[in-house]
C-alpha cells in the first residue's frame, strides 16, 4: 500500500466536505445555480477521487467486496460515508439542472452539507484504534471536520463573490446598497471566517486534552515533525485564513480566487493532518 493514499484521501475527502457544506450557505445567500452547480460537480469529482484513494488502499480491488459485510470496521465507514456524499451531491446537482424550487434545493442542499460533514468525520474516524493510547479516542475525528468546515466558509466567500459579480446588471443596485449598508450589517455566525478559522483549532485542542495525546502533541510541536505540523497544518489554514479575515476580509469578498486558495489550503492540511495522525504510534 502506498503510504501517501491515506493522506490522499484525507485531502480529497476534506475538499468534498468543503464544496458540499459551501452548497448550503450559497442556497442561503441565494447564489447563481451556475455557481451552485460548479461547486457540486467539484465536490463530485473530489468525492470520486478519495473513493480512488480508499480503494487504492486495498492492495487487491477484490477485497472490497468483503468491507460490505464487516459495517463495524473503519475502512466500511469511509465507503458508507462516499457512497452517501456522492448520493446527496447527484441529488442536488439533478435538482439545480432540473429547475427545481428553491424550497427543494434548500432541503437537498441540507442534505449534502449533513452528508459532507459525515464524510469529514468518517476520515478521522478510521485512525481511531482502542489499542494504541494515541488513537484511542474519537477526539480523531474533530480536527478533519475543523479544516472541512473551514474550507466550506471559504468557499461560501468565493461563491458570493462570484455570484455578484455574474449576476448582471439586474442585481447591481442591490449590490451597491449591500455595499452601504455592509458596514452596520452583522456578519451571520456561519458565515464569519474568523470563527471558521478556529474550527481546526478546537478540534485539534479537543484531541490533545486527552492525557494519552499529550506526548504526540510535545512531539509535533518541536519533534521531528514539527516542521509539517506548522508548515502544513497550522498555517496553511488556521493562519492564513485568520489572515485574510483580519487584514483582507474585502478582498475575500471581492476576489473568488482568494476564498477557494484558502479553501484548497484547508484540504492540504486535513491531508498534512491524517499523515501525521497515522505517524503518532509508530
Amino acid at each position: 500500500m502506498a503510504t501517501f493514499l491515506p493522506s490522499v484521501y484525507a485531502f480529497f475527502a476534506a475538499a468534498a466536505a468543503g464544496c458540499l457544506l459551501a452548497t448550503v450557505f450559497g442556497e442561503l445567500r441565494r447564489v447563481g445555480t451556475d455557481r451552485l452547480t460548479a461547486v457540486t460537480l467539484s465536490a463530485l469529482v473530489a468525492t470520486l477521487a478519495a473513493a480512488a484513494a480508499v480503494v487504492g488502499q486495498f492492495g487487491r480491488p477484490a477485497l472490497l467486496f468483503s468491507v460490505f459485510s464487516n459495517p463495524g470496521t473503519a475502512i466500511f465507514r469511509e465507503l458508507a460515508s462516499l457512497l452517501l456524499a456522492l448520493l446527496a451531491g447527484a441529488a442536488y446537482l439533478a435538482a439545480l439542472r432540473t429547475g427545481a424550487t428553491r424550497r427543494t434545493g434548500r432541503k437537498l442542499s441540507l442534505l449534502a452539507a449533513a452528508s459532507g460533514l459525515i464524510l469529514a468525520l468518517a476520515v478521522g474516524s478510521a485512525a481511531v484504534q482502542p489499542w494504541r493510547p494515541v488513537w484511542n479516542t474519537w477526539t480523531l475525528v474533530l480536527p478533519t471536520a475543523g479544516f472541512a468546515s473551514l474550507a466550506g466558509v471559504m468557499l461560501a466567500k468565493s461563491l458570493g463573490a462570484a455570484g455578484h459579480e455574474s449576476a448582471g446588471p439586474a442585481l447591481s443596485v442591490l449590490k451597491k446598497a449591500e455595499e452601504k449598508t455592509g458596514e452596520t450589517a452583522s456578519e451571520p455566525l456561519w458565515e464569519s471566517t474568523r470563527l471558521a478559522a478556529l474550527a481546526p483549532l478546537v478540534g485539534l485542542a479537543c484531541y490533545f486534552a486527552a492525557a494519552s495525546t499529550r506526548t504526540a502533541l510535545a512531539s509535533l510541536l518541536t519533534g521531528a515533525n514539527a516542521w509539517l505540523f506548522w508548515a502544513g497544518v497550522i498555517v496553511p489554514s488556521v493562519l492564513l485564513s485568520f489572515l485574510a479575515a483580519q487584514f483582507a476580509s474585502d478582498t475575500l469578498k471581492r476576489n473568488p480566487v482568494l476564498g477557494i486558495a484558502l479553501a484548497t489550503l484547508s484540504a492540504f492540511a486535513a491531508g498534512a493532518w491524517q499523515h501525521l495522525v497515522l505517524g503518532l504510534a509508530r
